[in-house]
């Protein structure tokens, strides 16, 4: 059985959340809804809270056991690490499934042709490589940028610094969660002095990531647009 951890950050976005719904739904994928009412804990990990964690950790393996889950996706690249290193590395505690994240999941889809992308975007944008999908986790840079450059109309940008060397959106590490201001000015920073010229908007797929270049950019009134690339795909499906 599959399952899904949606995790804390992404219930907590409404639209978000309903595009992620959205775009399952149109794959077709048969699945178990985990992380609904469980956070993966990842919180209790980056603050030291070790042995907290650890008995966090057993409940949600418990959960995913008694649900006979043998592969889970996550959208959250937070929860993604949680499951794969922190897990085991750091608490001692083995998953039983595979585990992948959405990109993954989907460039699997269109790589062997079972899914297809009819609709076309007609944007231009610079995709952010959040800190846990890629330098900080299994360097995953590819799927984002290929899923992306299966949809048709939309222009592809980079940031001068890039994949193993992007800069943090502000949003991780739980900087939002104990400095916001600060997180939300490295945010205004990265769309200020860092985001390419007459781009439409930011791509990325990491629910901090969404919410805390969002914040940044409302807060300078650029007309450069956010977006989570669940939104995209979902609306290019």
């Amino acid at each position: 059985m599959t399952g899904v951890f949606f995790g804390c950050t992404l219930l907590n976005n409404e639209e978000l959340k309903v595009s992620f719904l959205n775009l399952l739904n149109k794959i077709g994928l048969s699945y178990e809804p985990l992380g609904v009412d469980e956070c993966c804990g990842i919180p209790l990990i980056l603050s030291g809270f070790l042995n907290e964690a650890k008995s966090h950790g057993k409940k949600v393996k418990n959960i995913i056991e008694k649900k006979n889950i043998d592969k889970i996706i996550t959208h959250c690249p937070h929860c993604y690490i949680a499951f794969k290193h922190e897990y085991p590395e750091k608490l001692g505690i083995s998953i039983d499934a595979s585990v992948l994240h959405i990109t993954q999941f989907i460039w699997d889809l269109i790589r062997k042709g079972e899914l297809k992308i009819k609709k076309e975007f007609n944007r231009k944008v610079v995709y952010h490589d959040p800190c846990y999908l890629g330098r900080q986790g299994d360097g995953i840079y590819d799927e984002p940028r290929n899923i992306l450059k299966s949809i048709q109309g939309l222009e592809i940008l980079e940031f001068e610094q890039n994949r193993d060397k992007s800069t943090c959106c502000g949003g991780g590490g739980l900087l939002r969660a104990f400095l916001p201001k600060l997180s939300v000015e490295v945010a205004k920073e990265k769309i200020e002095l860092q985001t390419p010229q007459n781009v439409d908007g930011i791509v990325s797929c990491c629910p901090f990531c969404d919410i805390n270049l969002k914040e940044g950019a409302d807060e300078i009134k650029t007309k450069i647009k956010v977006y989570d690339l669940v939104n995209i795909l979902e609306e290019a499906l």
